[in-house]
């Protein structure tokens, strides 16, 4: 049979899918399991998607077993079992959509039913977690609030999720800090989870942190006076910016945290690029590259006066070691920690790197 000029652009945008789904395992599988979904879940919904068009429709299929689980607990009177089904359901949900731009619309659906599944499911954290918003201009941006049990008006650190990652994602990483008696505050902010449809990505997102810090003083069981902030990735990106523009942060933690979008833009995956594009609010991947350009520490670092402890791997493919280094040598009484051939997070050396940046932010704030 002929091939048609059809047959040949399918065939490479099938080639191009595929190449994604090896992307997305090389760069993020360690993610995954580090933040909450079973290994044999990640492997089995794996084995079921041959093209980057299946990926959320795959990660749906295996969300729905688990809410399916959840219901019949629920109808047996298992409370327990149905909160942590719900929950595993919605970090399915999350790691289906978390990069996936090509169907907004599922894309959507699938951001509203991570949301409200990991709500059914905040009871079998310890400690529970609790929806909380926190008004920014027009909008409200939701967030998970967690106390640490026995602890009177304990210290609170504010935690910024990245590009790709949401509220709900960045638990594992809280249980770390609530174990050394510190309140966690995560907050899906400007093109985050909830808020993702609300407002666009924020180069100065300063400005979401000053309301954050503004709803912590309000708060009678917080200690407004020891407040630090954590960031993944991009939420590195913000946390630096906290640390420099919002008065009142005692401590800061960069974990994988970029100097500049736009430098290394094209050594960044595609998907990466596309999301970026997309929840920045460009039209194209053109437009993308320029709104970029907004997010760099340039005339940044020199304002931090508070204690920064710098987190990176040094095999990170996605934010490259050298923005680390840049971000410690322009600023003043920082630290860096670097982990020797570790991943973009350090999800490949979990214990090791979240231990350390707890005990920091428990030394600093404590």
């Amino acid at each position: 049979m002929a091939t048609t000029d059809s047959d040949a652009r399918e065939s490479t945008g099938n080639s191009q899918r595929d190449e994604r789904v090896r992307i997305a395992v090389s760069h993020w599988a360690p993610r995954f399991v580090a933040n909450g979904v079973d290994m044999s879940d990640f492997n089995a919904t794996l084995a079921r998607i041959q093209t980057w068009s299946q990926w959320l429709a795959e990660w749906a299929t295996t969300a729905r077993g688990y809410e399916d689980l959840a219901q019949t607990a629920e109808s047996s009177g298992f409370a327990m079992t149905a909160a942590e089904a719900w929950r595993r359901a919605a970090l399915c949900w999350h790691f289906g959509k978390f990069v996936f731009m090509e169907d907004p619309e599922l894309a959507r659906t699938a951001q509203q039913r991570l949301a409200e599944d990991y709500q059914k499911g905040m009871s079998s954290l310890e400690p529970p977690a609790v929806r909380v918003e926190i008004p920014y201009g027009a909008v409200r941006m939701a967030a998970l609030l967690r106390l640490p049990a026995g602890v009177e008006r304990p210290p609170v650190v504010i935690m910024l999720p990245g590009l790709d990652s949401t509220k709900e994602e960045i638990q594992t990483t809280a249980d770390y800090f609530l174990k050394r008696g510190l309140a966690t505050l995560a907050v899906d902010g400007p093109g985050q989870g909830e808020t993702e449809e609300l407002l666009h990505i924020e180069p100065a997102y300063e400005h979401a942190s000053q309301a954050v810090m503004d709803w912590i003083k309000m708060r009678d069981d917080l200690d407004h006076d020891r407040v630090g902030v954590f960031g993944v990735s991009l939420g590195g990106y913000y946390s630096v910016r906290t640390a420099a523009f919002v008065p009142g942060i005692k401590a800061a933690v960069n974990l994988a945290g970029i100097y500049s979008m736009a430098e290394h833009w094209d050594e960044r995956p595609p998907m990466t690029r596309a999301t970026f594009t997309k929840r920045s609010g460009a039209a194209d991947e053109a437009e993308g590259r320029q709104r970029a350009q907004a997010m760099s520490l340039v005339g940044v670092t020199q304002h931090v006066r508070c204690p920064l402890l710098i987190v990176h791997g040094t095999r990170d493919t996605i934010v490259l070691f050298s923005d680390a280094e840049r971000i410690h040598a322009e600023t003043p009484g920082s630290e860096l920690a670097a982990f020797e051939g570790s991943n973009h997070g350090c999800t490949d050396r979990v214990f090791a790197s979240r231990s350390l940046m707890a005990d920091w932010l428990a030394q600093h704030l404590g």
